[in-house]
């Protein structure tokens, strides 16, 4: 079975990086020799988003401290890049969506979560009891409470009467990690004008590569943003037209915490002239939303 992993960083969230390549370097002692692991990372090197002429760090700065955290991943094979053309996590989907046609599973990680050192072990376990159930399939660890009631079916139920918003104050540290037995749950929605499925692209979120492949991540939406939007209303306007059987599951008590409390890249950014984009490049995404489910069929 092949894994990817996929991580996009920018020059700023260079340690970031490095902190998450230290938890998978931990977490993976406790998997097995069963399975082929890939992780494919991408930093952007563009002028679009980091002005290099206004810059005190220089961009060889971030590509030999990038080609140093490769020697982290020596537990599984690797691509570390650095690109102009692939400026956010939806191109970098993109490109690893497109370089490993043969991949089972996706696993999307953003570099601002904390996660248990036995989580790639726990979805190394869980990954053939869903195979076998379907082939097209979303799997997600638990979360904390966050933006609205949408995601409580996500909730771990430790953190289900947390206020709204509560990760933005929480500390990832302490919650994160497991919370009881772990086991394997179904996760289906009824809610009002919402698909059956429920998830964020990089919260360690695993998707099998026949159902990344079937939807696809869409060229058009460019950089960064809708892509995990796009998957879960593709999978809906499939589960109605189609007989393809789609299902999301969550390993309930294994909890992963996006790190806003301690989270600062400041000490970078008083050095680099940096552009954020991420309001342009939602806008073009979601320009071209429609347009791309009313191709999916």
């Amino acid at each position: 079975m092949k894994i990817v992993i996929s991580i996009f960083a920018l020059p700023y969230e260079i340690d970031e990086l490095e902190k998450t390549l230290n938890q998978l370097k931990v977490a993976s002692k406790y998997l097995s020799n069963k399975n082929e692991w890939f992780v494919d990372v991408t930093m952007s090197m563009s002028s679009e988003l980091v002005n290099w002429k206004k810059s005190s760090l220089p961009q060889s700065y971030f590509t030999e401290k990038l080609l140093k955290l490769s020697s982290h991943c020596d537990w599984a094979q690797k691509e570390f890049q650095t690109s102009t053309t692939i400026n956010g996590c939806v191109s970098q989907r993109n490109h690893s969506l497109n370089k490993h046609d043969d991949a089972d599973y996706f696993i999307w990680l953003d570099t601002d979560i904390i996660f248990d050192e036995r989580t790639m072990v726990y979805f190394e376990s869980i990954l053939p009891i869903v195979s076998e159930k379907t082939d097209y399939s979303i799997i997600t660890p638990e979360i904390v409470r966050i933006w609205d009631t949408t995601w409580d079916s996500l909730v771990n139920e430790n953190f289900i009467d947390k206020p709204l918003d509560y990760h933005k104050t929480n500390d990832p540290y302490k919650d994160s990690g497991v919370k009881g037995d772990v086991k394997l749950e179904s996760v289906s929605l009824t809610l009002p004008n919402q698909p059956r499925f429920k998830f964020a692209g990089g919260w360690f979120t695993c998707l099998s590569g026949e159902l990344v492949r079937r939807i696809g991540v869409p060229e058009s939406f460019g950089h960064y943003g809708y892509e995990d939007t796009f998957i879960m209303w593709g999978a809906e306007k499939l589960m109605m037209t189609t007989d393809i059987d789609i299902q999301q599951f969550k390993i309930k008590n294994l909890v992963v915490c996006e790190n806003y409390k301690y989270r600062n890249s400041a000490h970078i950014l008083n050095h680099i002239s940096a552009y954020d984009k991420r309001d342009e490049y939602k806008k073009l995404a979601y320009s071209h939303f429609n347009e791309e489910l009313n191709k999916l069929t």
